[in-house]
C-alpha cells in the first residue's frame, strides 16, 4: 500500500550571486578578465620571481626540519615560505610603484 506524502511547495532557486570581477554569468572568464589575468600573472612572475624561488628553498628546507622532528623550525620556515608568495609581492610591487611616483613627480 502507498502512504500518502503531504504535498510540498517546490523549492524556488535561489538568485544567483554576483559573479566575480572578470567571471561571466556563465562561470567563464570575460575578455576583460582574461586580459586581466594574463597581465597580471606575467607581471607577478616577472617583478617577483625571486620571491618565488626563495619561497620554494623555504619550503624544502622546513620539510627537511619536519623529517628530523624540528616541528617549531619547520612551521616557522613554512610561514616564511607563504610571506614569499603572498604578502612580500604585495610590498615589492608597492614599492615598485612608489619609486615611480616619486620619479615621475620630481621629473615633471
Amino acid at each position: 500500500m502507498y502512504e500518502a506524502v503531504p504535498h510540498q511547495p517546490a523549492a524556488q532557486p535561489a538568485p544567483a550571486a554576483r559573479p566575480a570581477l572578470g567571471i561571466g554569468p556563465d562561470g567563464t572568464y570575460t575578455l576583460g578578465g582574461q586580459i586581466a589575468a594574463f597581465v597580471l600573472g606575467l607581471l607577478t612572475m616577472i617583478v617577483c620571481l625571486p620571491l618565488v624561488v626563495v619561497a620554494a628553498l623555504l619550503y624544502t628546507s622546513a620539510e627537511n626540519r619536519f623529517a628530523e622532528h624540528d616541528l617549531r623550525r619547520g612551521r616557522v620556515l613554512v610561514i616564511w615560505s607563504w610571506l614569499c608568495i603572498t604578502v612580500l609581492p604585495l610590498l615589492v610591487t608597492g614599492t615598485v610603484l612608489l619609486i615611480v611616483t616619486v620619479i615621475r613627480s620630481a621629473v615633471g
